[in-house]
């Protein structure tokens, strides 16, 4: 069972400016920066239904996850997460299984196909994404294994 996690970065840039030894620093608490007491299939649920991919720019929660998924790369207000951003980062973290995350992809790719908008390829960010949810699939059932 995962009780809790704690994301840490190093900025690469600033350690090879200053040449000083690299220092690792919190990013966030997951618990404590999305607000939920423990870490269960229906907290995590519950979280994702919270961030549905719909005006991801006026939903604060998903903004708050983009943010601590890219890791203080998209800071600047130009690095916003559009619409079909934001569906790719839903579909992601509700559908472990491939075949399942592929036609999510395909169903707002559709959506947003019809409205005349034209949206290049999802970008590297999804593929990292996808990574890391799938490796926290894979610890939390691994876990549950032993």
């Amino acid at each position: 069972m995962v009780f809790d996690y704690t994301q840490y970065y190093l900025d690469l840039s600033l350690v090879n400016l200053s040449k000083r030894e690299p220092e690792w620093v919190i990013e966030y608490n997951f618990s404590s920066y999305y607000g939920i007491n423990d870490i269960t299939p229906i907290t995590l649920h519950s979280l994702a239904d919270k961030m549905t991919p719909n005006a991801p720019n006026n939903n604060p929660l998903f903004t708050r996850y983009f943010r601590a998924n890219s890791v203080r790369t998209f800071n600047g207000p130009q690095n916003v997460c559009d619409s079909y951003c934001a569906h790719g980062h839903f579909c992601a973290i509700t559908r472990l299984d491939f075949l399942e995350f592929e036609q999510c992809l395909k169903a707002a790719a559709s959506a947003l196909a019809s409205s005349a908008i034209s949206y290049a390829r999802p970008p590297f960010q999804l593929v990292l994404t996808i990574i890391g949810w799938i490796g926290f699939a894979v610890g939390l059932i691994l876990e549950n294994l032993t």
